[in-house]
């Protein structure tokens, strides 16, 4: 999961706390240090795993990032010396914090292959670099070598697992929880206008322009109503995803990708349901449904909005929902975030985004290969993607962290009554180091213990954004292929170029006319060079998915 949506779901977690059931209610104080401490202890008996075990110590180095605060030494937690008497594997990672982390593996590649770790994250570095360079290895003859990791990854993702020239380059971090996001409306203005939950495009247009005309949040104010906000990146590429989304468009998480009708891949603009979609945009915005500073919303600033009784509906993280507290709060009794649909557009076209289930993590490196350790690395993986490896990472030890209920590992009530705050504090679901992140970990950490049955209303809005209502609509969102002309014209072609007049056509600064010709003219300049390396990248990474 990506860093903005943890740190939402631990604002949730915190927010929770006072929501597990009196039958698992914790009979002391729960000290994150004592656990700790409790995890390290026990991790030293651990027995010799069956799955797997060198009699020769395996050691694996590496360069790493972490964030957040995770503990990272082997006296900081549990997992890493659980491993090693479970397996024999003494990992060695030189921790970085991310700001600055590009420039570590800079320097990091200035040695010989030799001198290199055995393993390294690529992070914004870009796996596609590294592969040119010779530093690290195609993993694609390996994968008969590491099944449990084949199996997590899933036979409908192993697309999402390639790199632009269709080869296998990482040990990935697998999630197998789909939902993060969600379209949200406020339940009780929606009642106040009287009208249903929205189920085509002209009933959400009758909902905003219901949320812009009429003073909901009876403050006087009738122009301080937020029909809908939708989070922009912060170098503007990603935009109104979940509005591209209802004209069709299966968009890449950058909004700046897509597959055409066709099947074929390109850029988003070049969808023949684009000029619809920008056109009705512009349109929203004139109308005041999209409002001044539209594309400048964070995941943060929708938060706020969405606690301070201003904003109408929203596209976030479904823990997010958690916001209606702060409104009861505020003695707005009726509030509720409600979880709907994702928004139909002109054509009932649906869709969302899945979250992003495969995550690069470690690339084996080209100085692992000159030492001969590369296949005893790749088994380590596989033995961590095990139901051995997964539970360790997702629940810590037996009757330390977790007790077995009927064959079930069930987490120690204290350790998630405040979700995952405490639960991580301790090492538990490394992220970092990744793995395979299990949907009843998440679910027990998320609901503080409890079963969807014995939800309160707030939480069962939550669970319906995460697990049911957005079942239906969820698409794989393509890659973003950075080939070689597309890191060379990304930001003056793409960031400062097509994206600033997309934004310009919206808020209607210069005429759709315009906006085309000038985005004909990048494409003279060099836009059209991307979109055909782009999507020979595609067609070359789906002919390496057949062959395998």
């Amino acid at each position: 999961m990506k860093k903005t949506g943890l740190a939402w779901i631990l604002v949730l977690g915190l927010l929770l706390g006072g929501c597990r059931q009196e039958t698992q209610a914790p009979t002391e104080v729960f000290s994150v240090k004592q656990m700790n401490q409790q995890l390290l202890d026990a991790s030293a008996g651990l027995p010799r795993s069956e799955l797997l075990y060198f009699e020769t110590p395996l050691e694996i180095t590496g360069l790493g990032v972490t964030y957040d605060g995770r503990p990272t030494s082997f006296d900081g937690c549990y997992y890493f010396p659980a491993i090693e008497a479970m397996t024999g594997v003494h990992v060695a990672i030189d921790w970085k914090e991310s700001e600055g982390y590009s420039s570590a593996v800079a320097a990091t590649l200035l040695s010989s292959k030799h001198n290199l770790p055995d393993i390294l994250n690529p992070t914004d570095f870009g796996v596609m670099d590294l592969a040119d360079d010779g530093m690290i290895i195609p993993l694609d003859d390996y994968l008969e070598l590491m099944p449990n990791i084949v199996e997590a990854v899933g036979e409908a993702r192993m697309d999402a697992w390639r790199s632009a020239d269709g080869h296998i380059y990482t040990i990935p971090s697998v999630s197998t929880i789909r939902g993060s996001f969600t379209m949200m409306l406020r339940q009780d203005w929606l009642e106040a206008l009287k009208l249903d939950t929205p189920q085509s495009w002209e009933d959400w247009l009758a909902y905003w322009r219901g949320v812009r005309d009429n003073d909901l949040n009876g403050n006087g104010d009738p122009t301080d109503e937020i029909p809908i906000a939708l989070s922009e990146s912060a170098d503007g590429e990603r935009s109104l995803t979940l509005l591209l989304n209802a004209f069709g468009i299966p968009a890449s998480n950058d909004t700046q990708f897509c597959l055409l009708p066709d099947g074929s891949y390109s850029m988003a603009y070049e969808h023949p349901s684009y000029p619809e979609y920008l056109e009705a945009m512009a349109s929203l915005y004139q109308e005041g449904i999209l409002v001044e500073g539209y594309e400048t919303f964070s995941y943060a600033s929708i938060e706020e909005a969405m606690g301070n009784n201003t904003l109408g509906s929203t596209m976030t993280f479904a823990a997010s929902g958690a916001q209606t507290e702060k409104l009861r709060q505020q003695g707005i009794a009726n509030a509720l975030w409600s979880s709907v649909e994702p928004v139909a557009g002109p054509h009932g076209n649906r869709m969302i985004q899945e979250r992003e289930l495969i995550s690069p993590v470690w690339c084996i490196t080209a100085g692992a290969q000159e030492k001969g350790k590369v296949e005893d690395i790749i088994r380590f993986f596989n033995w961590c993607f095990s139901q051995e490896g997964a539970w360790l990472y997702n629940y810590g030890i037996q009757d330390v962290s977790y007790t077995l209920q009927g064959g079930k590992p069930v987490l120690n009530p204290e350790l998630v009554a405040n979700g995952f705050a405490d639960y991580r504090a301790v090492g538990i679901n490394y992220e970092p180091f990744g793995g395979c992140w299990l949907q009843d970990a998440y679910m027990q950490c998320l609901f503080a213990g409890q079963s969807p049955d014995g939800l309160s209303d707030v939480q069962a809005e939550m669970y319906k954004g995460l697990f049911t209502i957005n079942n239906d609509y969820f698409y794989t969102q393509p890659l973003t292929m950075e080939t070689p002309s597309y890191v060379k014209y990304r930001t003056t072609l793409i960031t400062d170029g097509v994206c600033v007049l997309r934004d310009r056509a919206i808020r209607g600064e210069i005429t759709l006319e315009e906006f085309w010709d000038n985005y004909r003219q990048l494409k003279e300049n060099g836009l059209a060079q991307v979109m055909e390396e782009a999507g020979a990248a595609y067609e070359s990474m789906m002919a390496g998915s057949d062959d395998s």
